[in-house]
């Protein structure tokens, strides 16, 4: 008897009744729980926290829960959101933010939190680094996904309509939620010989639940068979059922495995190409903090407004608990424009994100407190901080939800609206635990990398640093460095006028200190000017001349840190610029200001962080000395105490143009070595291999749907009884005529579905397939092979009929196989629109 034949209306009632809450049900239930888990386990790397687990098993026992609950009681569906709106109102606070469980208030404040993550907590999720952890109200999202997504898919498979399949569809999406909202680096990578594959975890996760969807889907349309076979048996005697072969059922498993297996051979094979011509991103990467770090200009190029009449004397911050903190940093600043030092945002650069909560760091835990003459976005910190402030104060919950941290850096920001800006006020109070201090690295072996400022850019700096001759490793910067701050001069501004007298009274407190002029910036304009003015006094003073009257280069903080940075660059090392403040004195170098407890603006200065190759930064104080004034020194003259030599050509240690020419031309006299045949084809095979890799797999869904119609048809025709084989013979015969895409009804009799396609075989097929059915003797063998006959036939004259785009077309298209799976009338009609001319039989 045919699935889609027309029961009797006296047995519409039982067939309704007859609905299984046995092995259909837990077969989909037990696959919306593999489901639940393989999300969680897509979640885990966002998470990690054993609290994801317990999120997923309550989010999906209410789900599913709610759903038995309703169809237990005969409620209406209508219930079911309701009750589960009112679980997870319950649940939400215990569940997803146990933080918030203690006093009524908060746990009020919790419940707004988990109703308001349901919009926002999205945005949560990307702005804030990973690991989240249970950090405030982070898990909401999650479970919302359980919550909702359980109770959708729950009710699709309890509700085993005709669209009860679509369940599939939201455990991949539930699923899907660790790569959507994970980090844009996966997961290691696994080596097989010569083949790599990318993401292994990723990949596993995904072959799981392809798996799992695949056997649910074929799992449950046995079962539905099943059980309509023995639903007519129940109402008709005539009707008999006949076991399947071993082989049969044999052959049609290998096929199914073997099209699940060619697909993920497929997806298999094409990650590492996939991943070598896209690189993955994720939806975080996207994501800034608001965009007003963005908007806020290079905190290096206010620094001389510390050192103003009133900014020299003005609270910064305070600071207590500090013990063993050596440097409080403000900002790291690693992108340079040729202008300005600024901070690099987005992918490739400074990376700020909020931190959830995180673990305490080994260092003390140090308090610091704003003072009237600071505001602004950056936050005061100590290096290594892993764990959010602990904010106090009357704008502590703002200030909290609004700091980002830049964990590779070290730098804080924080966001809070402040008036008619943003950040920190006078006031403002934190805690927040500092980093271990590190043993100093060995830097003087430290080997750099290809340099990243070239001498055609700055030609001044290239000059003065070949003609040094130092070595061109850690020790040989730390050379250039010393010899720099030793031949430049402290000056922080243009004039002595007023408003600038105080940091001159201030230096001329501890020694004879001479004013002169200094302009303000670090543009590369600049820079090369305080190069030159290195490069000139040299050749003036000569190669023998002493320290003292090396002396050229005036400026401060702001000019020297730039000047450093670019000069380890030019040596091949990464470089960053901080701005902040010492708190602990350094006896050998006693011109660095410092603060123990309170900071002003004299106590702001700025350094030079430069990265090892092999990992971690090594910090170089840059600021210039004051008791040494430049020496002016006119052409030719002879200095009294150490006689000069004539200077040389600063072309001198260039090599001589011809010589630059010999080599030219020995280089270009050399012939190239003729590639072999090898060397021709490989790359060609290459090309050729990529691009039918990659043809396969845009045609590889068409080959699947064309593969799986010529096995349902070769199972149905090879049924071990000939009964089966003729009722499969009307099947294929239909779905024949539903990929053709001639109009014709889904579901009824056959005698109704031949009337309305008209054609004659269809008539005559469907009177013997009923006969052999209904009547009293099994057919015999050679019925069942003049059905498949008049099967064959039909579709010849089909095909006949159409041309060979629309012949295509039909071998592919999905109407059939989505029949077979009980999808809805209306998915089918998406494919064959025809359709909807014919009305329900």
């Amino acid at each position: 008897m045919s699935l889609g034949a027309k029961l009797p209306a006296a047995t519409r009632p039982a067939a309704a009744s007859a609905r299984p809450l046995g092995s259909l049900l837990v077969w989909g239930l037990g696959y919306l729980v593999v489901g639940v888990a393989l999300a969680t386990a897509s979640a885990w790397e966002v998470y990690r926290t054993p609290l994801l687990a317990v999120v997923a098993a309550v989010g999906a026992a209410l789900g599913i829960g709610v759903v038995l609950l309703v169809r237990a009681l005969r409620w209406s569906n209508w219930m079911i959101p309701i009750l589960a709106a009112v679980g997870y109102l319950l649940l939400v606070v215990p569940v997803a933010i146990p933080s918030a469980l203690g006093t009524p208030v908060s746990v009020v404040r919790g419940v707004r939190d988990g109703v308001v993550g349901i919009v926002v907590g999205w945005k949560q999720l990307l702005t804030l680094s990973l690991p989240l952890g249970a950090y405030q109200a982070v898990l909401v999202p999650f479970f919302v996904l359980i919550v909702v997504g359980t109770t959708l898919a729950a009710f699709l498979i309890v509700r085993d309509g005709r669209g009860s399949a679509t369940a599939a569809g939201i455990v991949v999406a539930m699923a899907c939620f660790g790569i959507v909202f994970g980090a844009s680096d996966t997961g290691a990578a696994a080596a097989v010989g010569d083949f790599r594959l990318p993401a292994v975890r990723e990949v596993l996760l995904g072959v799981l639940v392809v798996v799992a969807s695949v056997v649910w889907l074929v799992g449950r349309a046995r079962l539905r068979r099943a059980a309509a076979l023995r639903l007519a048996q129940a109402t008709s005697s005539s009707v008999r059922q006949f076991a399947e072969t071993f082989a049969l059922r044999l052959r049609r498993w290998i096929a199914a495995v073997l099209l699940v297996a060619v697909a993920l051979g497929a997806g298999v094979a094409i990650a590492p190409i996939a991943q070598g011509l896209v690189p993955r991103q994720a939806l975080r990467d996207a994501v800034d903090p608001l965009l007003i770090l963005r908007q806020q200009p290079s905190p290096l190029s206010a620094y001389r407004s510390s050192f103003t009449d009133v900014g020299l004397n003005s609270e910064l911050f305070s600071i207590s608990g500090a013990t063993g903190v050596d440097r409080i940093r403000l900002a790291t600043l690693d992108a340079y424009t040729g202008d300005a030092f600024e901070v690099g945002v987005g992918r490739g650069g400074v990376r700020f994100v909020r931190l959830p909560g995180g673990t305490p760091a080994a260092g003390p835990a140090v308090t610091i407190q704003i003072g009237e003459g600071y505001h602004g976005i950056w936050l005061p910190v100590p290096g290594g901080v892993t764990s959010a402030p602990s904010f106090t104060g009357p704008r502590a919950e703002a200030l909290s939800g609004a700091f980002y941290l830049d964990a590779a850096s070290g730098s804080a920001i924080d966001v809070a609206t402040a008036g008619t800006g943003y950040g920190l006020v006078a006031g403002d109070r934190y805690t927040v635990d500092a980093g271990a201090s590190a043993a100093p690295a060995d830097f003087a072996s430290e080997k750099g990398a290809q340099a990243s400022v070239s001498a055609d850019d700055y030609p001044q700096l290239a000059a003065w640093v070949e003609h040094q001759s130092v070595t061109r490793d850690g020790a040989g910067l730390a050379e250039l460095i010393s010899r720099l701050r030793d031949r430049g001069y402290l000056s922080h501004s243009l004039t002595d006028a007023a408003g600038s007298a105080a940091w001159i009274a201030t230096l001329g407190s501890t020694g004879s200190y001479t004013f002169l002029s200094s302009p303000s910036g670090h543009s590369a304009s600049r820079i090369e000017g305080l190069f030159a003015d290195l490069n000139v006094q040299e050749q003036r003073a000569g190669s023998d001349a002493n320290g003292g009257s090396l002396v050229a280069a005036v400026g401060d903080d702001e000019q020297f840190s730039v000047a450093v940075a670019l000069i380890a660059r030019y040596l091949g090392f990464n470089s960053r610029v901080v701005l902040g403040v010492r708190t602990v004195a350094d006896p050998a170098d006693p011109g660095i200001p410092f603060c123990t407890e309170v900071c002003t603006g004299a106590d702001l200065s700025a350094w030079v962080e430069v990265g090892s190759p092999t990992g971690g930064w090594t910090a170089f104080d840059v600021t210039p000395q004051h008791d040494i004034s430049p020496i002016t020194i006119t052409d030719g003259e002879k200095l009294p105490e150490n006689p000069t030599v004539p200077d040389q050509p600063a072309s001198d240690p260039l090599d001589p143009p011809q010589a630059q020419r010999d080599d030219s031309n020995a280089a270009s006299t050399e012939q190239p070595p003729v590639p072999g045949w090898w060397d021709v084809v490989v790359p060609v095979l290459r090309v050729v291999g990529i691009s039918a890799l990659a043809l396969l797999l845009l045609v590889l869904p068409a080959l699947v749907l064309a593969v799986a119609k010529v096995v349902r048809r070769r199972s149905l025709r090879e049924a071990a009884q000939p009964e089966v084989s003729m009722v499969g013979a009307w099947s294929e015969l239909v779905a024949g005529y539903l990929d053709a895409g001639l109009g014709l009804p889904i579901r009824g009799s056959r005698a109704a579905i031949a009337e309305a396609v008209g054609r004659p075989r269809a008539l005559e097929l469907a009177t013997a397939v009923d006969r052999a059915v209904f009547a009293e003797h099994p057919p015999e063998r050679d019925a069942s092979r003049t059905s498949w006959d008049l099967v064959d036939d039909e579709r010849r004259d089909l095909s006949a009929g159409m041309p060979l785009h629309r012949r295509i077309l039909a071998a592919i298209a999905p109407a059939s196989l989505l029949r077979d799976l009980g999808a809805s009338r209306e998915l089918v009609l998406r494919f064959v629109p025809s359709l909807r001319k014919v009305g329900r039989p």
